[in-house]
């Protein structure tokens, strides 16, 4: 009986290990084929541009990098705020219904495809409000994209406060600014740095909505003011890749992909790793 029993606990095990197989294996391999292609073409040469000719090839991959790095900061620094705030809200004023509401409008952001911001911000920003292709106007259209999940996270962080220190803090007389600044904040601040690093790595990752409202694909270098266009990683990327007829144009936006993803990995492991931290912190 005992035989049996154990035959079919490894006969699910079997069937489950089978079934997750691809979930990590094709990531492995397309990253592995990634690095393979790209690696090679990360030089000083395509880095900087010495040397080197074509459209959009001759000012090398750092006008990109600080392009997106640039989109990124701002989309934080506009989300931010605006995420704290309602998560303040929800967790101080908000009743039942409210709380019911604001989240289904997250999920609901959440779901929208980040083309459909891409038109919106086409639209209302780049000609309704007249601010051009232009830095300002992917910021802005990034920090709605990311905004969903930094209110999530920090509503997250806000729960894992237990009921009794809130209660305690109460009970000392503080009013809810004292509260926010002296209790929920040094509880709750590496949850919430943890999920600005996970905002960061999502806003670099988005193509389509930066393609339609802030990049060019050559010419800028450094953006004069806000309401210039920039150069990213992403388009750079979308735009070599329509050369699939030139070898070493192509080699190029492997060159950038790579790039690309060491960035987003940069800040998605350091979230993991600061949230394992935390965890540990909370444990002790």
């Amino acid at each position: 009986m005992m035989f049996w029993k154990a035959l079919r606990q490894y006969r699910v095990k079997g069937l489950l290990i089978l079934i997750s197989l691809p979930a990590l294996v094709l990531p492995t391999i397309s990253l592995v084929y990634i690095l393979w292609q790209g690696l090679p073409a990360l030089n000083w040469q395509t880095l900087s541009g010495e040397g080197v000719t074509g459209f959009g090839l001759e000012h090398g991959m750092f006008g990109q990098i600080w392009g997106s790095l640039l989109l990124m900061l701002g989309a934080n620094v506009l989300a931010a705020p605006a995420a704290l705030g309602l998560a303040l809200f929800f967790n101080l004023y908000a009743n039942d219904n409210t709380q019911r509401t604001i989240f289904t409008l997250l999920h609901l952001l959440q779901s929208i495809p980040p083309i459909v911001y891409g038109l919106f911000g086409l639209f209302v920003f780049v000609h309704l409000l007249h601010l051009g292709i232009s830095l300002l106007a992917g910021m802005i259209i990034l920090a709605m994209i990311i905004l969903p999940l930094l209110v999530l996270n920090a509503l997250h962080a806000l729960k894992a406060i237990s009921v009794e220190q809130t209660e305690s803090a109460r009970s000392l007389g503080l009013n809810d600014m004292q509260l926010i600044c002296r209790v929920w904040a040094p509880l709750a601040w590496p949850t919430m740095l943890t999920g600005q690093l996970l905002g960061m790595a999502r806003a670099l990752s988005e193509t389509a909505p930066i393609l339609f409202t802030a990049t060019v694909f050559s010419g800028v270098l450094w953006p004069s003011s806000i309401f210039e266009p920039v150069t990213t990683l992403q388009t750079h990327i979308f735009y070599l890749a329509q050369e699939g007829g030139n070898a070493h144009v192509v080699s190029i936006a492997w060159g950038a992909a790579t790039l690309l993803i060491a960035l987003v990995l940069l800040f998605s492991l350091t979230a993991l790793f600061l949230r394992r931290i935390d965890q540990h912190h909370r444990i002790s």
